[in-house]
């Protein structure tokens, strides 16, 4: 693997508990890392961190440090963000005192490069031009925020829309002008690289999300009783809260199928989301072993209509074996060729017609389901894509 390495990971959030896709994906990539490097992690964050975060954080880091936003600078500065020409999000995340807190990080570790997750992190060590620096954009965020504000339906949409447009118009600005910055750039999928506003955009190294393949196995046995649809994720998340309520709403009544439930199954359901449920529809709120919850389905349906990036949700079905029903935003980043992996569906008529066929048929789904694991253990360990980011921070820290 090379010289051992000093690293420093600067993210958004404590990556712990792992009910957001961000920390998931940080987590696995800094636990793989600190397997033959010295990993220092620098997390920002408006409250301490506790024990338990603590705890989980010591086999993924050498070091780990928690630089505190104040609460009270931040409604400041966003008072004020109308005056600005950056993201929202970039002001949110973005503190003075944070900031030398940070480069006296780095002075201190002097690291021979500094893996930045995130543009909203990107601030605090831009202009340290002393030390070879990593982005890791994730997804194409402005495209996501665009999605978004044209999918928006509350009551309160006009204004939201203006501010969702605001903001996607704001990052994608952000997004090309802070490539030069940075030696090196990572993405999850090649979808979301084409959706970055920057001539080079090419050279942004694609390294995928990947899925635990031993948490995330196939079940010995298969669930007995009525047939259980299961969609799963961070259930505040914009996207993920306007999937639901597609599935639940405008799928649920078209499925024929008899006797079949639904289970909404994540963190921090939205009380919309709280309102679906019924005898046919359980919102679990946060589960402390997603893993039972693909093992006690019948099949996975994902119905986003928005955002962006590779979906965890998907692999960790795929994985378990769980036939999947998914939108285009939901297959599309894993690259796969969508005959023997998953069956796509456009609205929500096809998703019904689609779901009652495969429960009428669970042999020919479950073969589909095999084949989708085969592929997940070819192309989505975190092993692999770990050894990836490595080379890719290894040839970077050499630039110094």
């Amino acid at each position: 693997m090379g010289s051992r390495m000093k690293v420093l990971v600067l993210s958004s959030r404590i990556p712990f508990p792992l009910e957001k896709g961000d920390k998931l994906r940080l987590h696995h990539q800094i636990k793989h890392l600190h397997s033959s490097d010295e990993v220092v992690l620098c997390c920002l964050s408006d409250r301490a961190i506790s024990e338990a975060q603590r705890g989980a954080l010591a086999a993924t880091a050498s070091e780990v440090h928690v630089v505190r936003l104040s609460p009270i600078g931040r409604a400041w500065r966003m008072l004020w963000a109308w005056a600005s020409s950056l993201p929202f999000q970039v002001i949110w995340f973005t503190e003075n005192r944070a900031r030398r807190e940070v480069q006296a990080l780095v002075e201190k570790h002097q690291p021979d490069v500094i893996y930045c997750q995130l543009v909203r992190c990107a601030e605090y060590v831009k202009d340290l031009h002393h030390v070879p620096k990593v982005l890791d954009y994730m997804d194409a965020l402005s495209a996501g925020m665009h999605r978004r504000a044209h999918s928006e339906r509350r009551p309160w949409s006009p204004l939201m829309r203006l501010l969702m447009r605001a903001e996607g118009t704001r990052l994608a600005r952000y997004e090309s002008r802070v490539f030069d910055y940075f030696d090196a750039h990572t993405i999850i999928s090649r979808n979301d690289r084409l959706l970055i506003p920057h001539r080079d955009r090419d050279h942004i190294h694609l390294v995928p999300n990947g899925v635990d393949l031993s948490s995330f196995a196939p079940s010995s046995k298969r669930p007995s009783g009525p047939p259980v649809i299961l969609f799963t994720g961070n259930m505040s998340y914009a996207p993920n809260v306007d999937a639901a309520h597609h599935l639940v709403e405008d799928i649920l009544p078209r499925i024929q199928h008899p006797d079949v439930k639904v289970v909404l199954a994540g963190a921090e359901p939205k009380p919309s989301l709280k309102a679906l449920a019924s005898e046919r529809v359980t919102v679990t709120g946060w589960v402390d072993d997603i893993a039972a919850e693909y093992h006690k389905a019948t099949l996975f349906v994902a119905p986003l209509r928005m955002g962006t990036g590779l979906q965890n949700k998907v692999l960790e079905a795929m994985a378990s074996e769980l036939p999947c029903v998914l939108s285009p935003h939901a297959f599309a980043p894993l690259g796969l060729p969508s005959a023997g992996h998953a069956e796509v569906c456009h609205d929500a008529e096809s998703f019904a017609q689609t779901i009652d066929r495969m429960l009428s048929n669970r042999g020919q789904a479950q073969e589909m389901a095999q084949q989708a694991r085969r592929e997940i253990e070819t192309k989505f360990s975190w092993s692999t894509h770990g050894d990836g980011l490595r080379h890719i921070l290894a040839d970077t820290s050499q630039l110094k």
